[in-house]
């Protein structure tokens, strides 16, 4: 399934957009240097010469609002009616969102997936018609001066662009907090996982001695689910997250070598062969893999956010290749 930033649309707008620029200072200038477009009465000067800025601007925003209202709709309702059936392979790690969609598909909830997803897309549409109402704000008077259709006062116009300039830092702070809680919602209940602890706060003793205030985290955050019928649990607190998985498992662990799992001597065969297939990588970085008999726990130290994702993949991966033989 296609993403919102490929596929032939996306390659062509990409050429738009940033072959436009160019294009257009060599049309300003063969306009005026050749044709000298700017001895032209005002109205016609401001066609010749503004009005393909215009149109190269207003086509950037039109494409933008097909993306948000048809292109991303219409691949959720294609995701809905894929099942995944097999653990999602290594190529879903190609980023954080390929990796988030593939694991709800496999192992949660692919239309809560799709009904939270559209949710969390109503902050960015309410953004994003806001700073179209400023451009058109900044453009339409311009426009409309130039073309001799209305007389624009200066400060009037000066007055409005800083009124929708400040509109939009509060709409941008409030839908900040809006956007936050329903993206929590829109990448842990597809997962079939919520979050059951949150962390207290507590002063920094450090920042206290140096006169300062801090409050930092007082405990884990924990996010529990099930996945498969198996239950899953998650702490993380700063830079640190475990993840563990129930399961009934041989004794065995896995330790990260500068991003390169190795397998203790006493793994499974089938561990061995699955770490072989997954090469050398960043995110594979200060984690740890212990097995037993009671489930499959990984331990990361990682100043990247969320990447319990990655572990809870790796869980899965590992416990598929051992069923499987």
């Amino acid at each position: 399934m296609k993403q919102l930033h490929q596929g032939l649309d996306y390659t062509l707008y990409k050429i738009y957009a940033f072959g436009g620029g160019p294009v257009y200072v060599i049309y300003v200038l063969a306009a005026t240097l050749i044709f000298d477009a700017l001895s032209l009465p005002g109205p016609k000067a401001f066609l010749v010469l503004g009005g393909p800025l215009m149109l190269w601007i207003a086509g950037i925003l039109l494409y933008w609002w097909w993306v948000f209202l048809f292109k991303g709709n219409k691949e959720l309702e294609e995701l809905a009616q894929v099942q995944e059936k097999e653990l999602p392979g290594i190529k879903s790690l190609k980023s954080w969102n390929t990796l988030h969609q593939a694991m709800a598909i496999y192992g949660g909830n692919a239309e809560e997936f799709i009904r939270n997803a559209k949710k969390a897309n109503r902050p960015i549409l309410l953004w994003y018609g806001f700073s179209n109402l400023l451009a058109v704000w900044i453009c339409g008077p311009i426009a409309l001066g130039s073309l001799e259709i209305i007389q624009v006062d200066l400060g009037i116009w000066l007055i409005g662009v800083f009124v929708w300039i400040g509109l939009m830092i509060v709409v941008t702070y409030t839908l900040l907090g809006w956007g936050s809680k329903t993206a929590e919602e829109a990448y842990l209940a597809p997962l079939g996982l919520a979050i059951t602890q949150v962390p207290g706060l507590k002063p920094d003793v450090i920042a206290l001695i140096g006169g300062g205030q801090k409050l930092i985290p007082d405990g884990p955050a924990i996010v529990e689910g099930m996945r498969h019928g198996r239950l899953v649990h998650i702490e993380t607190i700063d830079k640190h997250s475990l993840t563990v998985l129930q399961a009934k498992l041989p004794e065995f662990k896995v330790q990260s070598d500068d991003g390169k799992l190795v397998p203790d001597k006493g793994a499974p065969e089938a561990v061995v062969r699955a770490l072989k297939s997954l090469r050398k990588a960043k995110r594979w970085r200060g984690i740890e893999v212990n097995a037993g008999s009671e489930g499959i726990g990984i331990q990361r130290q990682s100043k990247g956010t969320n990447m319990w994702l990655y572990d809870l993949w790796l869980a899965e991966y590992l416990l598929d290749k051992i069923s499987a033989g």
